[in-house]
């Protein structure tokens, strides 16, 4: 009986975390040539360099993912498909600092990625660009990306919750990582994700030349320490006890943001610290689980409930108008 416990509860784990990854998100591919080349966006959307900064461009610019562009139903899809969710810290940020429409441009989408899957950052910026977001008038950009790339064997977060959960033998720690079940948490270094981001960065500080640059963190999804994943089913925690590899990579990922801020010398919002003691099964979480009436119903699992998208438009509220 203990095992078939074990096995329903990772099961319904796995089935609630796929929307980690949150597609049709998934399904979008970046428009370049390479899925490595992030260094594409060194030329403008034309394609052809520019010698000097555009005039004009929004006041604040915001590039990210699923976490960023929100899961909160109902949805609503832009331009180039991207889900766009009710309520998510960009437009409650828009709120917040009254700006007008064209102000605060949120290119983020739905499973992109720094320079593995979906939309690249570099392609948030070239669409960025066609919207006249980009200028001498931007004065903040906020980027929050890296759930969605491949750190170490060519698996993402979203593959390795797929497979590891439901593997009762293995589980979700170091034996999986080196049967290559899922992504290497010892690659998700400052060092890396610094090189990856550098290009476009380097490009935004060239086209932005006023704005402040800012990598924002992830909220707390997991608790920091143990090896423990949850997500809450209705009123029901469901929990998978050996997975160190998953809990660790989270905390690679929040202290590889915070180290690559310095090293490219930007600016970082640390995101868990602001939500610690909130993850999915605590008594007040800030995160959505599946049909989990604390929170929001429906939406993306592990992915900021309202109340987690208003901390974090709250937080970078007061760093725009410091």
């Amino acid at each position: 009986m203990r095992r078939l416990a074990l096995k329903v509860g990772a099961a319904a784990a796995s089935i609630a975390l796929l929307a980690t990854g949150f597609a049709p998100a998934a399904t979008a591919q970046s428009s370049g040539s390479s899925g490595n080349d992030v260094g594409r966006a060194l030329t403008s959307s034309l394609g052809a360099s520019d010698s000097h900064a555009p005039e004009g461009g929004a006041k604040v610019v915001v590039f990210g993912d699923s976490h960023t562009s929100g899961t909160t139903m109902p949805w609503r899809t832009d331009e180039r498909n991207c889900i766009k969710g009710t309520g998510s810290w960009p437009e409650q940020l828009q709120t917040n600092l009254g700006l007008p429409r064209g102000e605060l441009i949120d290119v983020s989408c739905s499973g992109a990625s720094i320079n593995s899957d979906g939309f690249h950052f570099s392609d948030e910026v070239r669409h960025a660009e066609a919207r006249g977001a980009i200028g001498e008038r931007t004065e903040h950009i906020f980027v929050q990306l890296g759930k969605n790339d491949h750190w170490g064997n060519g698996m993402n977060l979203l593959d390795s919750v797929q497979t590891c959960l439901f593997d009762l033998g293995v589980g979700c720690g170091d034996r999986a990582v080196a049967a290559g079940r899922m992504q290497n948490p010892d690659t998700v270094t400052p060092e890396n994700y610094a090189e990856r981001v550098k290009p476009v960065v380097d490009y935004l500080k060239y086209y932005a030349p006023n704005a402040e640059i800012t990598l924002v963190g992830y909220q707390e999804y997991t608790p920091r320490g143990g090896s423990q994943v949850c997500v809450r089913l209705g009123g029901t925690p469901l929990v998978k006890n050996d997975a160190p590899a998953l809990v660790d990579f989270m905390n690679r990922l929040d202290m590889a943001i915070a180290g690559a801020a310095d090293i490219l010398d930007v600016s970082h919002v640390d995101l868990r610290s602001a939500t610690e003691g909130h993850s999915s099964c605590s008594t007040d979480p800030w995160v959505i689980g599946v049909l989990d009436a604390r929170t929001d119903m429906l939406g993306g699992p592990w992915h900021p409930s309202g109340k987690g998208d208003a901390v974090t438009a709250g937080i970078l509220r007061d760093r725009v108008n410091a």
